[in-house]
């Protein structure tokens, strides 16, 4: 009998079921009341889930924990576009452990793990789900083998040509897609994979793909730094215990480690193109997603696609990532694709706020909520573990204001800020006008009418802003 499979991808320092008592995402409060378990009445044979923690955090022996080291680690990635790919794999591997002819995907995600599924179902696009091997074998369902093949679809494939314009490497990636469809049996269809996602649903999806450049100035200087006090340790200790030259000690061991930053460096992005498939295209190339050159497309076979925005989130860096693109301007305006405006910040629409704050929260899961459970095949959800209490009127968050409550470093290098660019006749979601209509509400510190910047120009609020 097919059965759903539902991924959920987390958002930047999110891991939820660390702790009994914590500020759960929207994503981890779908998945708790999803998955398999011994206090849970959903039959594995109908519905299985799968949970990838966000940015900063890890997984070991099942459990997911908080990672320093890890968050450092992905913090120097994005520096450079780097420490995506991880998050991509993980879900398309789980796919894989699972899927069964007949099986319905369902993909969700927060923040960065939004554009992780929005990548994932693009990987599903290009290379769909292998069957075999690539060796005359099954696919092997577990182990490194099986790795292996989800990291050769995501960093071979799908993201020959990241970075640049689409159609740049276009065609070198749909020849990589279909020798990789072919090598492991993933179906019949010679222009796309057999398999594709029945529903994708996303809050405030963010692209996170490199971070601006007078970040990785600071980075980099503090990586040179702790090279530098690195090898000034190692050159001391040469030259105490062995006799050497210690600025000699140090030169070298300061180039060695500029020599392997680089070569990491370039086996991470350099990627290449067989002769047979070159084309007009450069032969070899850089391969690294940025916030100029990310993936926009739409699968045109997905049934239903759904995303949650946030109005109110004002961090430069946290802007709305468009989906579709002018080759999909068509779908946009599709009924399966569904765009909608809530109240809030970033995480007022995905979640991570104490629960006595997440009103606002609330409206986007239980928008969600009903926009998959309205399917013909929806998700089985154990209600027990969901209670939801939607209010317009609910507390407003800000990331920018409470930054400003920090420390002086903290304030030195506030988020940059800006209102978001919002269609005059985008769709808002209908609690948006019952918050036009409370007397106030309250916003970080203060309380006021909900009057948002973002949204003065709408054709059905304009009366709400005075000339003023």
């Amino acid at each position: 009998m097919p059965k759903n499979i539902l991924i959920f991808a987390d958002g930047t320092g999110q891991a939820g079921g660390v702790r009994p008592d914590q500020q759960l995402s929207n994503i981890y409060k779908l998945y708790r009341a999803t998955r398999v378990g011994p206090d849970s009445p959903i039959n594995p044979n109908e519905q299985v889930a799968f949970y990838d923690p966000g940015l900063g955090t890890t997984v070991a022996g099942g459990q997911v924990r908080l990672s320093v080291w890890q968050w450092l680690k992905s913090i120097a990635g994005l520096a450079v576009g780097l420490g995506f790919s991880g998050n991509v794999i993980d879900c398309y591997e789980a796919i894989l452990k699972r899927y069964e002819p007949g099986d319905r995907i369902f993909l969700f995600g927060f923040s960065r793990g939004g554009y992780t599924v929005r990548s994932l179902a693009n990987v599903l696009n290009l290379c769909g789900v292998p069957t075999t091997d690539g060796q005359g074998g099954p696919l092997p369902r577990t182990g490194r083998r099986l790795r292996a093949i989800a990291r050769e679809a995501v960093v071979r494939v799908y993201e020959h040509g990241a970075g640049h314009p689409r159609k740049k490497f276009e065609a070198q990636r749909e020849a990589l897609a279909r020798a990789f469809r072919l090598k492991y049996g993933a179906g019949s269809d010679p222009s796309r994979g057999d398999v594709f996602p029945e529903f994708v649903g996303v809050f405030d999806a963010v692209a996170a793909l490199g971070l601006p450049w007078r970040a990785r100035i600071g980075l980099a200087s503090l990586g040179l730094l702790a090279l530098a006090v690195a090898s000034g340790v190692l050159s001391w200790i040469s030259t105490a215990w062995l006799g050497a030259n210690g600025w000699i000690s140090f030169s070298v061991l300061m180039a060695l480690g500029v020599l392997g930053v680089g070569l990491a460096y370039l086996h991470t992005t350099l990627r290449w193109a067989p002769a047979d498939i070159k084309g007009d295209a450069p032969g070899w190339h850089l391969a690294l997603w940025n916030s100029d050159n990310y993936d926009r497309l739409l699968d045109p076979r997905i049934p239903q696609v759904r995303h949650a925005l946030a109005i109110d989130e004002t961090r430069v860096q946290f802007g709305r990532v468009t989906w579709g693109g002018s080759a999909n301007q068509k779908q946009a305006v599709e009924e399966r694709f569904k765009q909608r405006w809530f109240a809030g910040n970033h995480s007022d629409i995905g979640g991570s706020y104490p629960e006595e704050e997440s009103r606002l929260s609330d409206i986007s899961l239980t928008w969600m909520l009903n926009e998959v459970l309205a399917l013909p095949h929806p998700l089985l959800v154990d209600r027990s573990k969901l209670h939801l209490y939607p209010d317009p009127a609910g507390p407003q968050h800000s990331e920018v204001f409470a930054q400003q409550q920090g420390s002086w470093f903290t304030r030195l290098v506030a988020w940059p800020s800006a209102p978001r660019t919002i269609n005059v006749e985008a769709d808002l979601d209908p609690s948006v006008y019952e918050r036009f209509e409370a007397k106030c509400i309250l916003d970080c510190d203060t309380k006021a009418p909900y009057r948002p910047e973002a949204l003065r120009h709408h054709v059905h609020l304009k009366q709400y802003y005075t000339s003023g």
